[in-house]
């Protein structure tokens, strides 16, 4: 019996997800596990399968479709000729109350015209500029305050306040303000009569005070032709929302709204790590391996919530949950937004291990062939943004964890040792903690297990 295929929630965090493409066409002998479609999530582009051998019957949503999850995008039966057009009419019941001209047949309409091209919005639409099909909107005009029976607007002791505004052909209007120039009363006067606005002229007085001479070589200078050197204006541009760029500020948004959350600083001496990785890669360099300072700092961390479990948790309304692993979120820019894959077990897996993971999981992550369960899920989070030179930030709490770590740049800086000033490699990170779950005092533990492995790394390799 025919049925419909719907559009797959592929993550809880989905709500609609776009064809890509079609990989069968109607008609299409289809087998268990064929894959007939490509559909963009907010997180990823994955390949939706069917489960059962059959035919697709009818495509109801083409190329290029936003759908909403749950949604007939086709029409799948076991044999060729069965009848669906039941299924027609309720699929038209769902947009509306008509059938799409996708999901009908229309012999007369064909004959006469051939059928429109499906119009495909892309997410990052081109520049208004290119596209007059998109009108930014209007500036908004200057307010004015018109005043046809005389002054309306507060006063003062009986007369008008114009708080710095002149009364122009009865609105106002903002007046021109003029800073306060040093000039000789001549070469005020000269000035006016010349019409010269002495804020204009460079003085060559003492302290800048504008003489004579100073005015009448402005006045025989030639006047600048700023509309003619001026670039032209930009116009707006107006880019549409992506889907993950949607997911992450409603995410977000609730997560800042409902978690208390506090920040702890702490800054790391990373001598020792510089001069861990040092050795670690010209060890490792024959078996064409390089470990990162990112790495490092991720197995540190994975390794000091191994080391103090209540931070890695989340908040419950019963109960927190102490999670028994640690699958641990790693913040990955992406063109339009953010993905946080997922080490899982981190705290298991050996420095090159983790290091191979890292890079595997990051690559997929910007070709967007990340599956749901290689991004969703983690029991804590890092932002690692010191690469790209940021010293210090905060970074908001990736739900469910109630903690995620901002890492800055790896830096030299002066720093005093044994009572003398030297350089030294210096590292700040910033925890964001739920208070709900993890108070000042079990951040600080934290910290101090997570400063002892960054400052003492051989631990990390024992």
């Amino acid at each position: 019996m025919a049925e419909f295929f719907k559009m797959p929630q592929a993550s809880p965090t989905m709500e609609s997800g776009t064809l890509n493409a079609w990989r069968k066409a109607e008609g299409d002998a289809l087998a268990s596990q064929d894959v007939v479609a490509e559909v963009e999530t907010d997180k990823a582009a994955m390949d939706v399968e069917v489960f059962e051998a059959g035919f697709l019957l009818k495509i109801l949503a083409q190329a290029g479709e936003d759908v909403p999850a749950g949604r007939p995008i086709a029409i799948i039966g076991k044999s060729k000729d069965e009848d669906i057009s039941a299924l027609l009419a309720e699929f038209a019941a769902m947009k509306g109350g008509a059938v799409p001209a996708a999901a009908q047949a229309a012999p007369a309409a064909a004959q006469a015209a051939p059928a429109a091209a499906p119009v495909v919005v892309a997410e990052q639409p081109p520049k208004a500029t290119a596209n007059p099909g998109v009108v930014p909107p209007a500036a908004p005009a200057p307010a004015t305050v018109s005043t046809p029976g005389g002054y309306v607007g507060p006063t003062w002791r009986g007369k008008p306040l114009h708080h710095g505004l002149e009364e122009i052909g009865g609105s106002f209007t903002p007046a021109k303000t003029r800073r306060a120039v040093r000039s000789s009363p001549l070469a005020r006067k000269i000035a006016e009569d010349l019409g010269v606005p002495l804020d204009r002229v460079a003085g060559s007085g003492p302290n800048g005070r504008v003489l004579r001479a100073d005015v009448e070589a402005a006045a025989q200078a030639p006047a600048p032709q700023a509309a003619q050197a001026a670039a032209p204006a930009r116009a707006n541009e107006l880019v549409r929302n992506s889907k993950m760029r949607k997911v992450i500020a409603s995410r977000l948004k609730e997560s800042y709204l409902d978690a208390p959350t506090f920040f702890l600083t702490a800054n790391f001496d990373c001598d020792a790590l510089v001069a861990f990785r040092t050795t670690l890669n010209q060890q490792a360099s024959a078996k064409g391996v390089k470990v990162s300072f990112n790495d490092l700092t991720l197995l540190a961390v994975a390794r000091a919530l191994a080391e103090v479990p209540e931070c890695n948790a989340a908040w419950g309304d019963e109960s927190i949950t102490r999670f028994g692993s640690v699958d641990l979120g790693v913040a990955v820019a992406l063109e339009d937004g953010l993905i946080t894959p997922i080490i899982r077990g981190a705290d298991k897996l050996s420095l090159l291990q983790l290091a191979a993971q890292t890079r595997s999981l990051v690559e997929r992550a910007r070709a967007r062939k990340l599956q749901p369960e290689e991004y969703t899920g983690a029991t804590f989070s890092v932002s690692n943004l010191g690469m790209m030179g940021i010293e210090h930030f905060t970074a908001i709490l990736n739900p469910p964890a109630a903690g995620i770590l901002a890492v800055g740049a790896l830096q030299q800086e002066p720093v005093v040792k044994d009572g003398a000033l030297t350089v030294g490699w210096r590292m700040r990170v910033t925890m964001t903690c739920d208070h709900r779950v993890i108070d000042g005092a079990l951040g600080a533990r934290f910290l101090a297990a997570l400063r002892q492995l960054i400052e003492r790394p051989l631990l990390l390799v024992v």
